[in-house]
C-alpha cells in the first residue's frame, strides 16, 4: 500500500497515462494476493523442506559428505532462482556469454559458499572471521576487474538470494545447527550472507575473461508477464521439489499427513509466486521506467529515491521471512519491526546513492561498495555475532524481485538507458548489511 500511495502522489507531478496507472493498480492487487499465498506456502513447505534437508545433512558422519551435498543443494536452488534468470538475460547482452553459462557459473559459486557456510556451523567458526577472509579475496579480485565486472558480480549476489532461495537457506542452516546441538545466537543466521558472497567471487572470476567492455545493452524483448511468471515460478519450485521427494522416498519417509501438508504448501508457494511475479513484471516495470524518466530532471529526485527505497523493501517476500525467523529464534528479544525499520532505512539510502551515482560523472561502484563492506566488516568484530549473521543475511533478502523490477526499472528510466541500471542492486545488497551492523552496535551499547 505505501508503494501505491507514493506512485499516485508522484503521478500528480509526472502525469502518467491512465493505461499505465490501471495496469499498476491491478499489479499491486496481484502483489498483495500473490504475496499472501506465497508466504503461507513457504511456512507450510519450503521452510520445512529446508529444515528437513538440514536434518539430513546433520546426520552425515563425515564433513566431506556435508560439503559435497552442500555444493549440490546450493547449486540446485540457485539455478532455480527467478531473479537470477532475469539478470542473466540482461548480463548476457553486456558481456556476450550465454545466459545459461552465466547461471551455471554463479550457481556453482553459491553451492561452494553454502558448503563453506555449513562447515562453519559444524566447526563453530565465527561469522565475522569467515567474512573477513571472503571479502579480503573479493577486494583483491576487484583490483584486477573492471567496473562492469564489479556491477555484474554484486548484482548477481543480490539476484541469487531471492524469494525462493532465502527461506530455504535460512531453514537449512537452522536445521543443521539444531541437529548438531549448537543452535545458539552465533550459529542461527549468516548462511544467506555467506551464500550471497559466492556469486560475487564467481562473477569477478568470470569478468576477468571479459575485460573492460562497454555496457552497451540493447533493450531486451520480454515475453508476456504471465508466461515469464509461469516459467520462472516453475523453474523455482521444480528442483527443490524433486530433491525433497527423492530424499524423502529413500530416507525420511514422512507420514501421509505431513507429505500432504508439504505438497499443499508447495502448491500455494507455486501459485503465489506466479501471481506475484506476473503482477510485478506486468504492472510495475513499465510504470517505474516512465516514472524515472518523468522525474529525471527533478531537484527532489534523491528525496523521491530515498522514500521509494523506504517503502519498496517492505514488499520483498524474503524480507518478511527473515524478520519472522529473527523474532522466532531470539524469542522476541529482536522484534520483527526493528529488523524491518533497519532494512527500510538501509535500502532507502541505497536507492538514493544509486540515483546520485547515475547523475554523477566518474562515480565508480567500488567507491561506495568497498568502504561500505569494509566498515561493516570492522563493526562485525564488535557486535554480538547474531547481528553479524542477520546483517550479512539481510543484504541478500533486501535485493529481491521488487528491487530487480521496480527499483531497477526506475533507475533505468532516470538514466535514460538500460546499461546504467547495473550496480543498483549492488547498493541495495550492501547498505542493509551496514545498517543492521550499526543497529547491532547500538543494541550492544544499550545492553
Amino acid at each position: 500500500m505505501p508503494i501505491v500511495i507514493l506512485v499516485y502522489i508522484l503521478n500528480i507531478f509526472v502525469g502518467l497515462s491512465t493505461y499505465l496507472l490501471i495496469k499498476f493498480t491491478l499489479g499491486a492487487l496481484g502483489v498483495i494476493i500473490g504475496l499472501s499465498i506465497f508466504l503461507s506456502g513457504v511456512d507450510l513447505s519450503v521452510s520445512k523442506i529446508g529444515t528437513i534437508m538440514g536434518d539430513f545433512l546433520g546426520r552425515f558422519d563425515k564433513i566431506i559428505k556435508v560439503i559435497i551435498f552442500g555444493i549440490f543443494i546450493g547449486f540446485i536452488i540457485s539455478i532455480a532462482e527467478p531473479d537470477l534468470l532475469i539478470l542473466a538475460n540482461q548480463v548476457s547482452q553486456a558481456i556476450g556469454i550465454s545466459p545459461f553459462l552465466i547461471v551455471i557459473i554463479i550457481s556453482l559459486g553459491v553451492g561452494l559458499m553454502i558448503s563453506i557456510g555449513l562447515y562453519r556451523i559444524f566447526k563453530e567458526i565465527s561469522i565475522s572471521l569467515l567474512m573477513w577472509i571472503v571479502y579480503t579475496i573479493v577486494f583483491i579480485l576487484m583490483i584486477f576487474t573492471s567496473d562492469t565486472g564489479h556491477a555484474i558480480a554484486y548484482d548477481a549476489s543480490g539476484a541469487t538470494t531471492g524469494a525462493m532461495t532465502t527461506p530455504f537457506i535460512i531453514a537449512l542452516g537452522l536445521g543443521v545447527a539444531n541437529l548438531k546441538g549448537n543452535l545458539n545466537e552465533d550459529n542461527s543466521f549468516g548462511l544467506v550472507g555467506i551464500a550471497s558472497a559466492g556469486p560475487i567471487l564467481a562473477g569477478l572470476v568470470m569478468s576477468l575473461s571479459i575485460g573492460d567492455k562497454p555496457m552497451e545493452i540493447a533493450d531486451i524483448a520480454h515475453a508476456s508477464a504471465l508466461v515469464s511468471g509461469l516459467k520462472n515460478s516453475t523453474f523455482a519450485i521444480l528442483p527443490i521439489a524433486i530433491v525433497f521427494f527423492s530424499v524423502n522416498a529413500f530416507y525420511f519417509k514422512l507420514s501421509k499427513d505431513e507429505l500432504v501438508e508439504i505438497i499443499l504448501g508447495l502448491l500455494y508457494t507455486y501459485i503465489g509466486l506466479i501471481i506475484f511475479l506476473t503482477s510485478v513484471e506486468g504492472g510495475f516495470m513499465d510504470l517505474a521506467r516512465e516514472l524515472g524518466q518523468g522525474l529525471s530532471d527533478s531537484k527532489f529526485l534523491p528525496i523521491v529515491a530515498f522514500v521509494m527505497g523506504l517503502v519498496v523493501v517492505l514488499a520483498e517476500p524474503a524480507v518478511a521471512v527473515l524478520a519472522e525467523q529473527v523474532e522466532d529464534v531470539t524469542a522476541g528479544s529482536i522484534p520483527r519491526k526493528n529488523i524491518l525499520r533497519a532494512l527500510s532505512l538501509g535500502v532507502a539510502f541505497a536507492v538514493m546513492l544509486a540515483i546520485i551515482r547515475i547523475k554523477s560523472d566518474g562515480f565508480a561502484l567500488w567507491m561506495v561498495i568497498v568502504p561500505g563492506f569494509l566498515l561493516s566488516l570492522i563493526i562485525s568484530r564488535k557486535v554480538p555475532q547474531i547481528f553479524a549473521g542477520i546483517a550479512f543475511d539481510s543484504g541478500g533478502v533486501a535485493s529481491g524481485p521488487m528491487t530487480a523490477t521496480f527499483i531497477l526499472a526506475f533507475c533505468q528510466g532516470v538514466a535514460g538507458n538500460v546499461a546504467d541500471g547495473f550496480g543498483v542492486i549492488s547498493f541495495v545488497a550492501m547498505m542493509p548489511v551496514l545498517t543492521i551492523m550499526i543497529m547491532g552496535y547500538l543494541y550492544k551499547g544499550g545492553h
